[in-house]
């Protein structure tokens, strides 16, 4: 029936692209225990939506605009910009709530997406830290959207990474969340 609708949709001019899906990012929800109760680590209340606003005139001021006002209506996002030209909405929720986080960087991404930013959607995060020191995040997991994967990023110092810990928190998620499988695409953020 699907290979029919194809044909007819080619036949009539329709095209149908696939879209990158954040139904997994919502999914991180079921990885919380886990983190919890195997390495000690719980959500911060902070995530990223990082993207590029380059390409279009005025589309940076647009782009940061529409990226702050995104999510809950009683807050704005935080707008900065780094030194490799991505911008980062940083949205957090004081209480950790996890759940209300993820809507919000679900937002954040819809909303960018249906201004025209989809392409420049880089990757989200969700940060987790130790509970004796929720201030200092010991996990930031990554969401590609374009991949429909994440991967977990242990910072260690000012330029390193715990590759030990990211392996062990693959290993302990990839049944509750689709994991990136090459490693070689896990960049640090």
């Amino acid at each position: 029936m699907r290979e029919v609708m194809a044909l007819l949709g080619s036949l009539l001019g329709k095209s149908r692209s696939v879209r990158p899906s954040l139904l997994p990012l919502l999914e991180l929800r079921s990885a919380v225990l886990t983190l919890r109760s195997g390495y000690g680590l719980a959500p911060t209340g902070s995530g990223t939506v990082c993207f590029f606003a380059e390409g279009r005139p005025g589309a940076g001021t647009e782009a940061e605009i529409i990226a702050g006002l995104a999510g809950d209506s009683a807050r704005r996002n935080l707008v900065t910009h780094d030194a490799h030209g991505r911008t980062i909405v940083r949205c957090w929720r004081e209480n950790g709530d996890l759940g209300w986080l993820l809507d919000d960087l679900v937002d954040v991404n819809e909303k960018l997406a249906q201004a025209g930013f989809a392409a420049w959607l880089l990757h989200s995060t969700v940060d987790f830290a130790e509970l004796r020191d929720m201030r200092h995040p010991k996990l930031t997991m990554v969401y590609r959207r374009e991949r429909g994967a994440f991967y977990p990023f242990a910072p260690r110092g000012t330029r390193g990474r715990d590759r030990a810990m990211e392996l062990k928190i693959r290993s302990s998620l990839t049944r509750i969340v689709r994991m990136e499988s090459d490693i070689g695409r896990w960049r640090p953020v």
